[in-house]
């Protein structure tokens, strides 16, 4: 067994390269918080990029206004700012800074495009600046209805109260949109009770970009089942439909506790990159994506439901970390890398899965990942046959998958064997892997997929810990070794 091999695997996050941001160059990629709200300060003016009092984060306007000073907007919430916040939607190449204070607004703004607008709190953090409604259904701050170049949101606070109603902002341009340092806050009501989506970052052209930068949801939150069975659902954190076609970065962020899909971004054509962020106990899905463009790497997920919050109206019913799919579009392509799953307490009669992957995805990478089950009805990966798609259309070929430095540990004997499962998938790949769980059958299970190869295997038990119903496959360099454990604790104490 090849240790330095899983000590690389299981070491610090990769560093990662730069990215081509919307508005100006952008490097700037943190590592993820460990369950701690990522920084206001810090995401102020993150490394790396050039900021001028006309240029915040890259961004040129002609013109910079105050919204107290400027356009007599109320900072004590006694008067609402829905007038003058319509006529600055208006213009062009504006920035409206927003002075420490909680702004009140009473109905939803909208505008058919924005061009090179934005709208910054200029507080020490981003808590200094807050908006709010009292309206009970819900309202969006901002709806940019059609396109434009150019939208900046940053350094503010949207403050949901204790519900009914939330707080969305609709953003669809064609370039260069940006958010930037923005928390949610205050509870998270079902749609029914006033809830909307908190933001919907959609890029309308090919070639543009938008970027979302340290953006915050913790909850507490209404959680219900799918809405489907019971009529009754929730709005989601960060949403995406068919019309965003160009690409979406989203990094350095802190999701927990959301009653439904955190991201959903599957049913969108476009590339979609989550980094280095964290989710924690969030229901349903903490992402759903998939497809040529779209990838995952530098995450943490954490299922911890005897930890959740205390204030939540409902129990969590069914927390898995990513839901790979595309809907009916049916695409492939894709990857996972450098991402750690645990699952620490979860609801019972539920089988949860850290990476589930529908038969609307074709092939697509998983490596350098780590999970760690300590509960009985998680498993870590899950690839569905494509000629049995649950959540849309078969996928395009080829199927197979290719997994890669995954390392599974676990405390627990599982009900859910297998902790990896392959079906109809030909082809697919497992290799350089450490599986580290209580000695029991059937850790891995391959059922029709012909041609496929596991290559480079550490098992620490003892038992037959691969069960497989498929012809023509490939095994190669099967140890037995209790390496995973004794590597957690040397990486552990670094």
């Amino acid at each position: 067994m090849n240790r330095r091999r899983y000590l690389k695997l299981l070491g610090a996050t990769a560093a990662a390269g730069a990215l081509a941001g919307c508005g100006g160059e952008d490097t700037t990629e943190s590592p993820p918080t460990g369950t701690s709200t990522p920084s206001s300060e810090s995401a102020r003016t993150p490394s790396g990029e050039s900021e001028t009092e006309s240029k915040p984060y890259g961004f040129d306007f002609d013109t910079v206004l105050n919204a107290v000073d400027d356009l007599g907007m109320d900072p004590t919430g006694e008067q609402p700012i829905d007038d003058a916040f319509v006529g600055f939607l208006g213009r062009k190449s504006t920035l409206l800074e927003f002075p420490p204070g909680r702004y009140r607004f009473e109905n939803s703004h909208e505008v058919e495009r924005a061009n090179t607008l934005g709208v910054r709190g200029i507080g020490e953090d981003r808590g200094k600046v807050t908006f709010w409604t009292p309206a009970k259904d819900g309202r969006e701050f901002i709806n940019v209805r059609n396109g434009g170049n150019g939208f900046l949101l940053a350094d503010v606070t949207f403050d949901h109260g204790n519900g009914p109603g939330s707080i969305g902002n609709i953003l669809r341009l064609d370039d260069n949109l940006r958010v930037q340092n923005v928390e949610h806050v205050g509870f998270n009501p079902t749609r029914q009770n006033g809830a909307v989506d908190n933001l919907s970052p959609q890029i309308l052209s090919k070639n543009g970009t938008a970027i979302v930068d340290t953006f915050v949801r913790t909850g507490p939150t209404n959680i219900v089942s799918h809405g489907h069975l019971n009529g009754t659902a929730n709005a989601g954190c960060i949403w995406l439909g068919e019309d965003h076609v160009g690409r979406l970065v989203i990094r350095n962020s802190l999701f927990k506790n959301t009653g439904t899909n955190t991201i959903y971004c599957s049913r969108a054509p476009g590339g979609v990159e989550v980094r280095n962020s964290e989710f924690v106990n969030n229901n349903q899905a903490s992402i759903r994506i998939g497809g040529r463009g779209s990838f995952v790497k530098n995450c943490t997920f954490k299922v911890d439901t005897e930890n959740a919050a205390r204030k939540n109206k409902g129990k969590l019913i069914n927390p898995n970390g990513i839901v790979w799919e595309t809907g009916n579009l049916g695409l492939k392509g894709g990857y996972i890398e450098n991402c750690t799953f645990v699952f620490e307490s979860a609801p019972k009669g539920r089988i949860l899965s850290g990476i589930w992957a529908d038969g609307s995805a074709g092939a697509f990478e998983v490596r350098s990942c780590r999970f760690v089950i300590n509960v009985p009805n998680a498993r870590a990966i899950r690839v569905d046959d494509p000629k049995d798609p649950r959540l849309g259309t078969t996928a395009a070929k080829p199927w197979g998958v290719k997994l890669t430095n995954i390392v599974v540990e676990g405390e627990v004997a599982t009900s859910t064997t297998p902790l990896i499962e392959i079906k109809g998938r030909p082809n697919s790949i497992l290799s350089d892997c450490c599986l580290s769980v209580p000695d029991q059958e059937g850790i891995v299970r391959l059922v029709g997929s012909p041609g496929s190869s596991f290559k480079n295997i550490n098992v620490s038990g003892s038992g037959n810990w691969l069960k497989a119903k498929t012809n023509k496959l490939v095994t190669e360099n099967v140890t037995r070794e209790n390496v995973c454990a004794s590597l957690t604790e040397s990486v552990g104490a670094n």
